[in-house]
């Protein structure tokens, strides 16, 4: 009987520690928004999918998140509620950059794009995507961000939102941070999962200018 006791206490100490683990596991895939949709917050509406349109010479373009085809439009929430879509940005080169405050490569890569947002004012339009958190959280970690001149806060065109990933999901995400080039004519010319530093965006950039000079787009970008 003795034994038997033992045996019964360790496995229930082992139980407990199982239950421990878990739920430490549990609360890390919550903060990261991994685990259920905690996106959003007053004002953040759904992200809605959409077909995007077609210029002269694309009639038989294939839409989807790879290089040479139309990247998928969409409309989404920015932080104070106001709406936008991809193809209201033809005609420039797009940055579409998913992040979340968990993601400590994010923190080092969103200086950089602030920096290349400023560099190419005018012909280059930067939409950030917060991943499934909420609006409040995502608002105060950018205004509260370094920048590389030593001053804090970033912005860009859109600082957008992504309640349920839905988004993410659509546009095949892999890891993070998630980087998506598109020249002015909407086909994407780069995808890149994982950091970025300022050089490569550099030359991504150039590849969407020079993909998207000319009145078409055929989808030919390597």
């Amino acid at each position: 009987m003795p034994a038997r006791r033992g045996s019964l206490g360790q496995r229930l100490v082992a139980l407990a520690g199982l239950v421990v683990i878990v739920a430490v596991v549990v609360g890390i895939l919550l903060a990261a928004g991994l685990l259920g949709s905690q996106g959003g917050g007053e004002g953040v509406e759904e992200v809605k999918l959409l077909d995007p349109p077609r210029s002269a010479g694309q009639a038989e373009l294939e839409v989807g998140p790879q290089v040479g085809k139309l990247a998928p439009d969409f409309e989404l929430s920015d932080f104070d509620g106001g709406r936008h879509r991809l193809s209201d940005f033809r005609g420039k080169a797009v940055y579409l950059n998913f992040w979340a405050t968990w993601c400590t490569p994010c923190l080092i890569e969103l200086p950089d794009i602030y920096d290349l947002a400023q560099r190419h004012e005018g012909e280059l339009a930067v939409i950030t995507v917060n991943r499934a958190q909420r609006v409040g959280t995502a608002r105060e970690y950018l205004q509260n961000l370094p920048r590389n001149d030593g001053g804090n806060g970033l912005s860009f065109a859109v600082d957008g939102m992504d309640p349920n990933d839905a988004l993410y999901n659509k546009y095949r995400g892999l890891g993070m941070p998630v980087s998506v080039f598109i020249d002015a004519h909407g086909v994407v010319t780069k995808v890149y999962n994982g950091l970025l530093r300022l050089p490569q965006m550099e030359e991504a950039v150039a590849m969407a200018l020079q993909s998207g000079v000319g009145p078409e787009a055929t989808g030919s970008t390597g």
